[in-house]
């Protein structure tokens, strides 16, 4: 490194360090990974639901007490009509309503088919997907207890019938925490986020204040310009990572199956390419703003290519494809790799060897844009 760099770097790191408040921001973007995984879970639990008895008998009674016994429902209210049902969910007062008709024990009592009604506010079809999956289970099940009651069936009858049993084995999370896999998709796009929007608003900072064109008719060359911008980023951010992953794995107990120094290897690459695609887009921009729509522009299709909002494998064919050059896919891939499966470089490779092609594609890129004066 020769001295001139040297001074660069130096003066970067003061005039960064100096920003006391972006310092702060930067740290607190990855400490946000706590109230993420506080806030954003998909398991439903105490879902508020209201239930219109017109059988009123202990058959009844039965069923709903089955709802009562689980933690996913709550049932709030017990309403005199259905009228009064949909006006709840209209509101927003309940997320589920179960009806069940005044021929219900009595077709039970006949040995015939009782059916009940559900009905969800499906504006959220996330939540109402989730919620008809465990009230069509709490139904089946109880309905299965019926069945084997009237035919008489014991439970070492039941035992001896022939069945198909399935063994299932969860590898990597065995208590399927969608905590685990929300807090390292948080760290992984806090460390996406931080390092495209402080790269481009470093150089987009230097052009407002009217010292770039200064920078560029000293000795400096484009890519020490770069390299001296990004350094002292790259520290601090290195250091917000640390924090996420520390409340990751000491406040939600994430597990940590491979080696810390290996991510913190190779989130180097991400870093390099976050920081790369920033530069980038700020040679595209004449002011702050501009920088930071240019970024949202380019984020949003680099995080839903990802695989951490929608599985790659649910995308269609063309976009699976196109999902190649996220570098947030190849990071996700890492990251999972690293702390739930405890893999090594030797799986790892091909997604390092994609960040650092698409780090240095971008890197070279802005450098081009940069010798040509076009910024």
């Amino acid at each position: 490194m020769n001295a001139r760099l040297r001074s660069l770097i130096k003066k970067e790191f003061i005039q960064f360090l100096r920003d006391k408040a972006l310092v702060f921001l930067v740290l607190y973007i990855f400490m946000e990974i706590a109230i993420c995984g506080w806030a954003l879970f998909l398991d439903v639990n105490n879902l508020p639901i209201a239930v219109y008895d017109t059988d009123r008998t202990m058959e009844s009674k039965e069923l709903i007490q089955k709802f009562h016994n689980v933690e996913n429902f709550e049932i709030n209210a017990y309403v005199k009509d259905s009228a009064e049902a949909d006006e709840l969910l209209a509101n927003g007062e309940i997320d589920l309503a179960l009806i069940i008709p005044p021929d219900y024990s009595t077709n039970l009592a006949k040995h015939q088919q009782a059916k009940v009604q559900l009905l969800v506010d499906g504006s959220n079809a996330q939540i109402a997907t989730t919620a008809l999956g465990y009230a069509v289970e709490i139904i089946r099940d109880y309905s299965s207890e019926i069945e084997i009651e009237q035919l008489g069936i014991t439970d070492e009858d039941l035992q001896r019938m022939p069945a198909v049993t399935n063994s299932i084995k969860v590898l990597y999370d065995p208590e399927l925490k969608f905590t685990h896999f929300n807090l390292l998709a948080m760290v992984a796009l806090a460390a996406l986020f931080t390092g495209v929007l402080l790269a481009a608003g470093a150089i987009v900072r230097e052009k407002e204040a009217g010292t770039l064109e200064q920078l560029m008719v000293t000795p400096i060359t484009p890519s020490e310009f770069i390299i001296a911008k990004i350094l002292p980023m790259g520290v601090i951010k290195m250091a917000g990572l640390a924090v996420g992953v520390a409340i990751a794995l000491l406040l939600f107990e994430v597990p940590l199956k491979g080696s810390l120094i290996l991510f913190f290897s190779l989130s180097t690459l991400m870093f390099f390419s976050g920081m790369g695609l920033g530069v980038f887009l700020a040679t595209y921009a004449k002011n702050l703003q501009q920088a930071l729509l240019l970024c949202f522009f380019a984020l949003f299709p680099v995080m839903f290519l990802s695989g951490t909002v929608v599985p790659v494998s649910s995308m269609p064919a063309f976009l699976r494809g196109m999902s190649l050059i996220s570098p947030l896919r190849h990071y996700m891939t890492i990251v999972l790799g690293v702390f739930l499966k405890g893999v090594g470089i030797e799986v790892l490779w091909p997604h390092a060897l994609a960040l650092a092609i698409f780090g240095s594609v971008i890197f070279a890129f802005s450098v081009i844009r940069l010798n040509r004066g076009l910024i």
